[in-house]
């Protein structure tokens, strides 16, 4: 077989489906689940519905497949790596599509293996179920390039980063601290403004300040501009905390954001960056920032 999941929930399903539509290869699964139960009914019918083989044993997963996608959960992936992997022959390909840390792919990456066998570290940035081929992969890892030459003929949405296992997971990792992370400064700032009146009014205010700027652009006003105002900004929000407290809102956000900007603040950043640091590309920035935190540490 071409493909083999271990796992085989909506993720898998959804996968098997939109590749059967496109092409004719062997898929199998092997999903603990799929013998007993209401789970197991549904596993089963999904495997005949999407045209997929179901393997009864992980023995069976390590001969059959040519590709073996995990697709469990984060919390079990390096165990069942741990039980595959050794197994594996030249010319298999191991990738962990689970949105683990980076830790455990690179746990999963140093497990011994054959001569070979390679591991390649997945990220789905984007919900399977609706976009499935589509759906943005990044790739990372000795396994990376084999796997993006097997399946992006077959219409999946692969980049490989070029980087070591863990990497793509990374991306996906901290990508999640923004996307997660505006939602969160959103309710603190609404839910305030509610309280005010004036919601509608605090939306329009920042689609002024935001609208229209990409992330580069956004980048590059926040960074810099941050460092070299931190003890400013520090004041500053620390009255937008005394607002929020007065108002009963939860200032969680806003805390961490003053304690950040008081660290922030203990560094002169004009002297750093130079005199025209607040108009520096957010790289070159980040660097120094990353550069100050090491010393800090040592």
């Amino acid at each position: 077989m071409k493909l083999v999941f271990i796992g085989f929930g909506e993720a898998a399903f959804n996968f098997s489906i939109a590749l059967r539509s496109v092409s004719q290869m062997e898929i199998g699964a092997f999903d603990s689940s799929s013998g007993a139960g209401d789970m197991g009914v549904a596993i089963r019918e999904r495997a005949e519905k999407a045209g997929v083989t179901l393997l009864d044993s992980l023995d069976h997963v390590c001969q059959k497949a040519r590709f073996i996608v995990c697709l469990t959960s984060a919390s079990s992936a390096l165990n069942i790596a741990e039980k595959v992997i050794p197994h594996l022959h030249e010319g298999q390909i191991y990738t962990d599509m689970n949105s683990a840390a980076p830790a455990i792919k690179q746990q999963i990456d140093l497990i011994p293996r054959r001569s070979g066998v390679l591991f390649c570290d997945a990220a789905v940035m984007g919900t399977v179920p609706g976009d499935a081929l589509r759906v943005p992969i990044l790739l990372a890892g000795e396994g990376a390039k084999s796997f993006k030459n097997a399946f992006i003929s077959e219409g999946m949405n692969l980049t490989d980063i070029e980087a070591e296992a863990g990497a793509a997971s990374a991306i996906k990792m901290l990508k999640s601290i923004v996307m997660k992370g505006i939602p969160q400064l959103f309710l603190e700032a609404f839910i305030a403004a509610e309280k005010y009146g004036v919601l509608d009014t605090l939306v329009s205010s920042l689609s002024d300040s935001l609208d229209g700027k990409n992330i580069e652009q956004l980048a590059k006003v926040f960074t810099a501009r941050t460092l070299i105002h931190a003890k400013r900004r520090c004041a500053e929000i620390t009255d937008v905390i005394a607002t929020l407290d007065a108002l009963s809102v939860d200032a969680s956000m806003s805390i961490a954001t003053r304690n950040k900007l008081e660290t922030l603040s203990q560094t002169d950043w004009t002297r750093v960056l130079g005199p025209d640091g607040a108009d520096m590309d957010y790289r070159s920035a980040i660097t120094c920032l990353s550069n100050i935190g090491e010393n800090n540490h040592e």
